[in-house]
C-alpha cells in the first residue's frame, strides 16, 4: 500500500515539475525573444544579451558622428542667403535643408515672399552669426535681428546629414 502511493506521489512530483519546466522553459523562451526582437539579444541559441559595447558598436547613439564635415554650417547659410537674394526658393530649400522638411519650407519662403516680406528676412538673416553651440551632429549660432529700433537675438540650428553637409533645422 504504501509503494502504491509512493508511486502515485513520484508521479504527481514528476508530472508537476514537468509542467513547471515547460511553462518556465516557455516563459524564458518567449522573453528572451522579445529581446532578439528588440535587437537587444543575439538571435541565435541561447539568446545571450550584448554588451554595451557591441550595442554601441551596433546602434551608434549618433549616426553622423564620425561623418566628416563637407560643408559648414557657415557655408549653408551663406548658401541660403546668395539663393535668396536671387530669388530661387527651389534652390534656397535644396541646398540647405533636410529632404523632408524641403516641402514645408518652401510653403513658407513663398509665403514670406507673397506677403513682400522676404527682402526683410534676407536682410535680418544676412548678418554675422556666432556660434553657440557646436557638437558633433547639431549646432546652435545666434545672430542679432534690429526691428524698430530695437536689437533681438535670434538662433539659427543646423544638424549634419550622412554626407557631412550641415542643412538648416530651424530659422
Amino acid at each position: 500500500m504504501l509503494k502504491k502511493y509512493s508511486f502515485y506521489l513520484i508521479s504527481f512530483l514528476v508530472l508537476v515539475f514537468g509542467v513547471a519546466a515547460i511553462f518556465g522553459g516557455y516563459f524564458w523562451f518567449t522573453k528572451k525573444q522579445e529581446r532578439v526582437m528588440l535587437g537587444l539579444a543575439r538571435p541565435v541559441w541561447p539568446y545571450s544579451d550584448y554588451s554595451v559595447a557591441e550595442l554601441n558598436k551596433l546602434y551608434p547613439q549618433y549616426a553622423n558622428v564620425d561623418v566628416v564635415t563637407t560643408q559648414t554650417p557657415e557655408q549653408t547659410h551663406a548658401k541660403f542667403i546668395a539663393a535668396l537674394k536671387k530669388g530661387d526658393l527651389d534652390e534656397a530649400v535644396r541646398c540647405c535643408f533636410r529632404e523632408g522638411d524641403q516641402k514645408r519650407m518652401k510653403e513658407v519662403l513663398e509665403k514670406i515672399k507673397a506677403q513682400g516680406e522676404l527682402s526683410g528676412m534676407i536682410k535680418d538673416l544676412d548678418t554675422e552669426m556666432k556660434k553657440d553651440f557646436v557638437g558633433d551632429t547639431k549646432a546652435t549660432y545666434e545672430y542679432v535681428v534690429q526691428s524698430e529700433g530695437k536689437k533681438f537675438g535670434s538662433l539659427i540650428e543646423f544638424v549634419k546629414n550622412n554626407q557631412g553637409v550641415w542643412l538648416i533645422e530651424s530659422l
